[in-house]
């Protein structure tokens, strides 16, 4: 993916682009969105990405580094996997089978089969691991009102907690060190989880940010 990536930073340069005064990044992600949900055009997902990011990126790009233009992209990028649900799904598919965690997407919200007093004992947990993307295994702490992740990289993410009801709570992102993170959220950014299910080494999650129509599974794991 990153030499995907790093292609259609090259096609963006090369297109050239005219000035625009004005950047507002998350208009622009809605708006890169927008295009992917519209488009209907017949083509391989490598040659729509790089059409729909030329399209809406290029006027942004006249007078700033190559850094820069780069750093933009990438944070258009991980932000439509976030928000974007036609977007995650050609991403994907470009990924072609990389995914390495137990993550995946679902159409509908499941119903938690957790007890009361389930949900009061995890928070006596207060150190549980989940998977990445790419098989990272992240660190989480937490207590009933605070939640830390802890990267394999030595940073970290630093979130306040909300108990919703007796299955359900909220995280609100406070601030991070982490470069994926630092783009992937801003502060105050929420993210719903729902513990659906207590196993024998780890929990079942269901999760959805604020604002984004992307469901997710993932596993919580002693």
């Amino acid at each position: 993916m990153k030499k995907y990536l790093f292609a259609v930073t090259l096609i963006l340069f090369i297109t050239g682009c005219s000035h625009h005064p004005k950047l507002d990044k998350d208009l622009l992600v809605t708006n890169v969105c927008n295009s992917f949900d519209s488009d209907e055009t017949i083509e391989p997902d490598s040659i729509k990405v790089s059409r729909i990011f030329r399209k809406h990126l290029s006027p942004y790009l006249q007078d700033i580094s190559e850094d820069s233009a780069v750093a933009l992209y990438n944070f258009i990028y991980i932000r439509l996997q976030k928000d974007c649900v036609s977007f995650k799904d050609i991403s994907d598919r470009l990924n072609g089978g990389l995914k390495k965690s137990d993550w995946r997407e679902v159409d509908k919200e499941p119903e938690s089969e957790i007890s009361a007093t389930d949900f009061n004992n995890f928070f006596k947990v207060q150190h549980l691991k989940y998977l990445e993307a790419n098989g990272d295994t992240t660190n989480a702490y937490f207590t009933d009102s605070t939640w830390e992740d802890h990267f394999r990289n030595g940073t970290y993410s630093r979130l306040s907690l909300s108990k919703l009801n007796q299955n359900e709570f909220v995280i609100s992102f406070i601030e991070s060190n982490n470069e994926l993170r630092m783009t992937l959220s801003k502060p105050g950014d929420k993210y719903r989880y729902k513990i659906l299910k207590k196993e024998k080494v780890y929990y079942s999650m269901f999760v959805q940010a604020d604002g984004s129509k992307i469901k997710s599974l993932f596993r919580l794991y002693f």
